[in-house]
């Protein structure tokens, strides 16, 4: 899925396309997760990721302005050893929902609360992917 121009103009730092399995929370309100159906630590799929933000698919309706709590792997096959496997825990609130087919719903993410190796190595991940590599 590729963003518009007006969309890549407003965005403060580069986004790609990824498909990481991650699982999310709601961060708060205990109220919400039931009104929703939720559970904590729901699996889905990445569909774009950078250092201040994602976008995730979800069969759940995630109000704008909810804090979930995030939890995936960053995977970089550029990197060797131990540095091609990070573990991620990052806070985030929801920022926009798009309403897709069969009841899916594409979440905007931004990042509040990130470790500042956990945002250098995302930001590491999407140069060295954002163009293939021969």
């Amino acid at each position: 899925m590729e963003d518009k121009p007006e969309e890549q103009n407003r965005r403060k730092s580069e986004r790609i396309d990824a498909a990481f399995t991650l699982t999310y929370s709601i961060e708060k309100s205990y109220t919400l997760r039931v009104s929703l159906g939720l559970v904590d630590n729901i699996e889905t799929i990445m569909i774009n990721l950078s250092d201040l933000g994602m976008a995730i698919m979800t069969n759940y309706d995630i109000p704008v302005g909810v804090q979930l709590y995030i939890k995936f792997d960053l995977i970089d096959m550029h990197l060797s050893g131990d540095e091609r496997w990070r573990s991620m825990k990052i806070n985030g609130e929801a920022v926009s929902n798009v309403s897709l087919p069969n009841e899916n719903h594409r979440i905007g993410i931004r990042f509040d609360k990130i470790s500042e190796e956990d945002k250098a190595a995302i930001r590491n991940f999407v140069l060295c992917n954002k163009f293939p590599h021969k």
